[in-house]
């Protein structure tokens, strides 16, 4: 399994472009760019909230849903996959791994990240919290997610930036986890998860729990569905 944001795909160079593009766009000082890259809290900060206080400060004066919607838009359509992270998916597909994302957030807006980042076609199953019911750490969002790509947990790993609610979760229901640790990363986390592994990219986490389990492709393996990590490697 494995998370969305800030570990498919790094969310801070794309915030950062979004609001130098907004800023230009209702002429408001560049030198404005670090104070709205603060307020955005790492985009763990309500969005009608954060929004708000963007649109008072520069007076930007458009109804709050129109606000919203054209924000959403714009960021999640500008996700992207790597093209090292693109391997790493294709090289845990030849290792026969079956793959789930699950993230938390409106289905709308993961949805829309998910399709513009073209990960719709490497993965077997999408959780996303608003359409599931409940958000991570809950385990029926990891439970649902095996299921969701015919698997059981049995073996599973969970590569995640969140001790929270990626490392945390993942292991209430018996699965290993692997953190993608971001340096950009102030959370506060009060869990006292201890993950498996600690890595600093999503290549890295894939090539890591590989090596780990053994299941390394090799030029003669026979493509099989992709990964990472709802369920135990083929035996």
């Amino acid at each position: 399994m494995s998370d969305l944001d800030d570990t498919l795909v790094e969310r801070p160079p794309l915030f950062r472009a979004w609001a130098e593009r907004f800023l230009a766009s209702v002429g408001a000082p560049a030198d404005l760019l670090d104070w709205v890259v603060e307020q955005d809290h790492g985009g763990h900060r309500p969005r009608r909230e954060f929004l708000a206080a963007l649109a008072a400060r520069t007076g930007y004066d458009v109804p709050p849903d129109v606000f919203l919607d054209s924000h959403n838009d714009a960021l999640s359509g500008s996700y992207r996959l790597t093209e090292e992270t693109r391997a790493a998916l294709k090289e845990a597909r030849a290792a026969g791994w079956s793959v789930a994302v699950v993230t938390n957030g409106p289905t709308s807006v993961q949805t829309a990240k998910i399709e513009a980042s073209g990960l719709a076609e490497l993965v077997d199953a999408v959780c996303i919290s608003e359409e599931v019911g409940v958000a991570k750490p809950d385990p029926l969002i990891f439970r649902t997610a095996a299921g969701r790509a015919g698997e059981s947990l049995d073996g599973a790993w969970m590569l995640g930036d969140n001790l929270d609610a990626d490392i945390a979760g993942a292991q209430g229901v018996g699965a290993r986890a692997v953190w993608v640790r971001r340096d950009y990363d102030r959370l506060g986390y009060t869990s006292g998860a201890e993950p498996d592994l600690v890595v600093t990219s999503f290549a890295e986490a894939v090539r890591a729990v590989l090596d780990t389990t053994g299941q390394r492709a090799t030029s003669g393996s026979c493509p099989g569905p992709a990964w990472p990590g709802t369920s135990r490697p083929p035996a």
